[in-house]
């Protein structure tokens, strides 16, 4: 019987040149297909039936939006997962860079964006979009919220102002009630630079995701309050944004190897669902009890 390994040996070509012209899962060179078809009728060799591995297609965001570290991490968790279903998973920074693949499932991370119309199911890492209902993976922001009101008040925490650019949602709910809730006075405020982010004089500020923490810690550079002497900050954020700060932050997230597992797994069962993992606080140094705000304010 004459097997793949004949084929390739008789057209001159490696085993897995041979693989990939009779399954079409790469691009050959037009000589060298017409070689491999040639050794296949000469040789009368008849492949057997070949099943194609179900593909994962991932849009990813750039570095410069999550981070190297978180990026590479996310990246290594999902390709384990789906090298252990034998899944194929290709890595793409738009939509049309995986548009002209035949994939299974569409994963797409955050602030990366998904096609307008797909016709396979959308896997959603991270940010919610109300506007559409594709599977999602995210942190529980709302018991996030609650963990950040709760580490707050048991510092001693009663004023607090929580700092947003995006429009308040379930990260805003969890944490207004709960600190409430514990007798402390919440305050809200849409973050844009040059704003006094502590024109409330609270003892400790909240930064929702999406918010560049750096432009926070400036201002409050520029008043002279230092962090966590005058005011203490925490944030939604990735331990890689909280790390590398000037001010290590103290942070309430999820880590990007749980987020890349359980995107391929909500992928790979094909079923629409949402997945919220439970939030990971890491205390850092922005944060401590507060020691009694300044009677006057520099400008």
């Amino acid at each position: 019987m004459t097997t793949l390994a004949d084929v390739a040996r008789h057209a001159g070509v490696s085993l897995s040149t041979v693989s990939y012209a009779l399954s079409g899962k790469r691009s050959i060179s037009t000589d060298t297909r017409q070689r491999i078809e040639d050794s296949v009728r000469v040789l009368g060799y008849e492949p057997r039936r070949l099943t194609r591995n179900k593909t994962l297609a991932l849009l990813l965001p750039g570095q410069a939006d999550v981070g190297p570290m978180w990026l590479g991490s996310f990246l290594v968790a999902a390709s384990t997962r789906a090298r252990r279903d034998d899944v194929d998973l290709l890595l793409g920074a738009t939509a049309d860079a995986t548009s002209a693949q035949e994939v299974d499932s569409l994963i797409v991370v955050s602030p990366a964006t998904a096609p307008g119309h797909s016709s396979v199911p959308v896997v959603r890492v991270g940010t919610p979009d109300s506007a559409v209902e594709d599977s999602r993976v995210d942190v529980d922001r709302a018991a996030a919220g609650t963990q950040c009101a709760t580490y707050l008040a048991d510092l001693g925490h009663r004023t607090v102002a929580l700092l947003h650019r995006d429009p308040l949602e379930d990260f805003f709910w969890g944490f207004a009630s709960a600190a409430r809730a514990l007798g402390c006075t919440v305050r809200t405020q849409v973050w844009q630079p040059g704003l006094n982010p502590v024109e409330t004089h609270p003892s400790a500020l909240v930064v929702a995701d999406e918010l560049p923490i750096g432009e926070v810690l400036s201002e409050l550079d520029q008043r002279h309050l230092r962090v966590p002497r005058d005011v203490s900050v925490m944030a939604l954020c990735s331990d890689e944004t909280a790390s590398r700060a000037p001010v290590a932050i103290t942070s309430v997230g999820a880590l990007p190897e749980t987020l890349g597992q359980a995107a391929v797994d909500i992928a790979l069962s094909g079923a629409r669902r949402t997945h919220l993992l439970e939030p990971r606080l890491t205390v850092r140094a922005s944060t401590g009890a507060p020691s009694g705000w300044p009677h006057h304010i520099p400008q």
